[in-house]
């Protein structure tokens, strides 16, 4: 079993965390990202040479980083639309997490309802009724999220629709590798291998930015009509979500349009006058004010 996952999600979660524009939406991707990083190191000192004891300490803690995962989305989804004006998980729902992840956690210490069984030297999965019961609440929080970004793909502002957009397809394509992983799988492998973590990296990176690069996804800014003349990854951010917005709601693309348009055409009205005033005064010449719109027009398209 590779540490290529485990070194992945660290990466990510440094990345997710240096890189955000606000800390503490960005502390969900962060945790995230950390907790299957610790659940992909488990999985591979289960597998390595260490000692009996310490194995069996390992396979009653395997389970418990995923069990954070529920309440961590669960805030996410609460603000990834808003991220201006975050909003905590309401009371009700903190306490059915807190208890959920408690209660779980505190059985697999025990030992009680660990999936994995020993088999000689090795371990292999086999699964439990308390392991299959956390199983269920973790996907059945998840169900719930992916039933609110699909409401939002449909009722949502055009905006919440586009960053719902990106939640979805991160979520999808999570599911795909991890569906195809497991197809393509031997019997005889731990059913829980690490590379599965790799699926949630899709999930992470294609939600991280639209949460926490909300600027990106904003009308207001000036890089809603910035050109690709200088290739960034903001620039094909902003090339996609313009392509998007145009098919989610094509007359709400046009007043954006017509609204970016209006915006330079009073800069262009700006720079004529200005410059004519200092001709008039006698500040440029004719051929110096030239220049200077021309060089200024060129800056404002290109």
């Amino acid at each position: 079993m590779s540490l290529a996952p485990s070194i992945a999600l660290l990466c990510s979660a440094i990345f997710f965390y240096i890189k955000s524009d606000r800390r503490k939406l960005s502390l969900a991707f962060t945790s995230i990202a950390s907790l299957m990083a610790l659940w992909s190191i488990l999985l591979f000192f289960l597998e390595s040479g260490l000692n009996l004891e310490i194995k069996l300490a390992i396979v009653r803690l395997i389970p418990i980083p995923p069990l954070f995962i529920p309440y961590l989305v669960n805030y996410i989804i609460r603000n990834y639309s808003n991220p201006n004006n975050l909003t905590p998980v309401p009371r009700f729902f903190s306490i059915a997490h807190v208890s959920a992840i408690i209660l779980f956690s505190i059985l697999f210490i025990l030992g009680i309802g660990t999936p994995f069984l020993l088999n000689g030297p090795s371990f292999y999965f086999h699964g439990s009724l308390i392991y299959n019961l956390s199983i269920f609440y973790i996907y059945a929080a998840l169900a719930w999220g992916m039933g609110r970004i699909v409401y939002n793909m449909f009722q949502g502002s055009y905006f919440e629709k586009l960053h719902s957009i990106y939640l979805f397809t991160g979520i999808l394509f999570s599911c795909l590798f991890s569906i195809g992983f497991l197809l393509f799988s031997s019997s005889e492998e731990l059913i829980h291998n690490s590379i599965l973590a790799f699926g949630l990296i899709f999930f992470l990176w294609f939600s991280w930015i639209p949460v926490t690069k909300y600027r990106l996804f904003n009308v207001d800014i000036e890089d809603f009509g910035k050109d690709l003349r200088s290739p960034r990854v903001s620039s094909i951010v902003i090339t996609i979500n313009r392509y998007l917005l145009n098919k989610i709601d094509p007359i709400g693309y046009k007043e954006i349009c017509d609204r970016y348009e209006k915006l330079k055409a009073e800069e262009l009205k700006h720079i004529h006058m200005s410059g004519i005033q200092r001709l008039l005064l006698g500040k440029v010449s004719p051929s110096e004010y030239l220049a200077e719109a021309s060089k200024k027009i060129t800056k404002l398209f290109f």
